[in-house]
Order: C-alpha cells, then structure tokens, then sequence
C-alpha cells in the first residue's frame, strides 16, 4: 500500500544527505562526511517517524520536513556569501532543526507516563497532567524544554552530537520571544534556527489553508482568547500586522541568505504572496 508519510521522510532524508554532500562531499574527509551524513540520516528517521504519529492539529511532520528544508537553504545561502559554515556548524544546525518541535509528542520523554496522562514538563523533573481528549498541543508551552530533554535523552552518546550545541539552537524557537536581549541575536545559528521555524511556517504554500488548525492548538492552550481571536478569520486579519511587527525584525538576516539561491528566492516569493492573499482579501474579512 502506497505510504505518503514514508515517501515524505525519505524525500527529506535524500535532500539533507544531497545538501550536505554537495558542500562538503569533495572538500573534507571522507570518514567526516559519512559521519555526518549518518547522524543526519538518523537523527531525521528517528524524529520525522515520531512526529508522524503526533495527533497536534498543525506541528506535525509537514511542518517539522518545511522548516528543516528552509534551513538548509539558509544555511546554503550563508556558505555561499560568507564560506563560514564549517561542517560542524551545518550538522548541529540541521540536527536542532529536526528536534525543535519533537517535545510537542506524548511520550517521546523517558519519563512520560502515558497511560496516566502524566507528561514530563522538561524542567525541574515536574509533571504536567493532560484531560482525556488533549491532543499533542496541549504540551505547547512545554515543548521547548521537552525537545531539549529529548536531545540530552538520545543524541548526546554519539561523538559527532555535541547536546548543549543542538539545545541551544531550540532554545530560540521559543515564542514568544523572551524579552531578554540574548534572544535579540537574528545573526548567529540560534537566531537562524528561529528564522527558519518562522520562514519555514509562514512560506508554506497551504499555511492560510492550515491556519483554522493552528487556531485550534492555540484554542486547546487558551492561548486565543488571550490573542482576542474568535474565529480562524480573526488570525487570518490579523497576519499582516503580526509579520511585519514581529516576524520581520526576526527574518531579516535570514532573508539575505535565502536570497542567494535560487530555492531560497522561491521561498520569499512564497512568503510575500501569503501576505499578499491577505492583503487582497482584507475587505472581505472586514465585511
């Protein structure tokens, strides 16, 4: 039988592999670069086939697959103007990508005790206990910490992995964005890993199609009446102002990057034409 979700991560697979050897393949070791590509190839196997049984309505495998993509072309971009990312850069970078979002999934913690709806918050060994019914999103406002205990859990005994580097990069997909001045940096890998989960989000062809499911994680946290929106429609009106206030600043450093390959460029057309179907329909949202 036909798997769309096996097809998808091996396509995913098959472009890290590509991506990283066609940098890297005739310009170092050989030893160094089936290293890497072996701990890409398994660490994308083991969280995209995790990821794929989440029941999160929208931070789901897609989403996970799309800004991983989108950072690999950023991370393409910045090799090409600046010839700075070493191989070590690119693996880490790559690996946090893949995990950033693996916290969001019951039971992918040790600790996680899933037949009584006890799940680790990823700090301070505390325990976060869910309703009957709570989807995967319902671990939102733990997912960070958890993703990052995920990595201290299965990545750290490989010798190529070094753990506080991949958590480092998770740690600036936190959003909000802490209003503390370290998390202010757009320019380093941990502000690229960020604008790749926003770049990777909002450029996606079908995101104005997939914002009622966001809506629905953010309603499953209480996180939309806090936001004032009542309906889907309610973060459709709201988007421009909400990209061009809050995602912009966050991107810019990002945007140069993608800018010098041609994937990334078509990566921005898509990001500017979500805001423009936005734009064009603002009067009949009004209405």
């Amino acid at each position: 039988m036909f798997d769309i979700t096996a097809v998808m991560i091996q396509n995913c697979i098959d472009r890290l592999i590509e991506g990283y050897y066609h940098v890297y393949g005739s310009s170092h070791s050989r030893n160094l670069c089936s290293q890497h590509i072996d701990v890409l190839q398994k660490v994308a196997t083991l969280t995209l086939s995790t990821l794929a049984f989440s029941d999160a309505p929208y931070h789901d495998i897609e989403h996970t697959i799309l800004v991983t993509l989108v950072g690999q072309d950023i991370l393409r971009g910045k090799q090409r103007l600046e010839g700075n990312v070493t191989p070590e850069d690119w693996l880490h970078f790559i690996v946090g990508l893949l995990c950033h979002d693996i916290g969001y999934v019951k039971g992918v913690c040790r600790l996680d005790r899933r037949r009584e709806r006890l799940f680790v918050t990823g700090k301070d060994c505390k325990f976060i206990a869910l309703p009957i019914g709570a989807t995967d999103a319902s671990l939102a406002p733990y997912h960070v910490d958890r993703s990052q205990q995920f990595v201290d859990e299965h990545l750290t005994s490989h010798p190529s992995v070094e753990g506080d580097r991949i958590k480092d990069h998770i740690e600036f997909t936190r959003f909000p964005v802490p209003a503390v001045a370290l998390y202010q940096d757009t320019h380093h890998y941990p502000g690229l890993t960020r604008a790749a989960d926003l770049i990777g989000q909002l450029s996606d062809p079908r995101y104005l199609q997939k914002l009622p499911t966001l809506f629905y994680e953010f309603q499953e946290i209480g996180m939309t009446e806090r936001l004032g929106y009542r309906h889907p429609s309610d973060m459709r009106a709201a988007y421009p102002s909400f990209y061009r206030n809050i995602v912009r600043p966050l991107i810019q450093d990002a945007l140069l990057y993608l800018e010098a390959t041609q994937d990334g460029r078509q990566t921005i057309r898509n990001l500017k034409m979500n805001l423009y179907r936005v734009e064009c329909d603002r009067p009949l949202l009004a209405a």
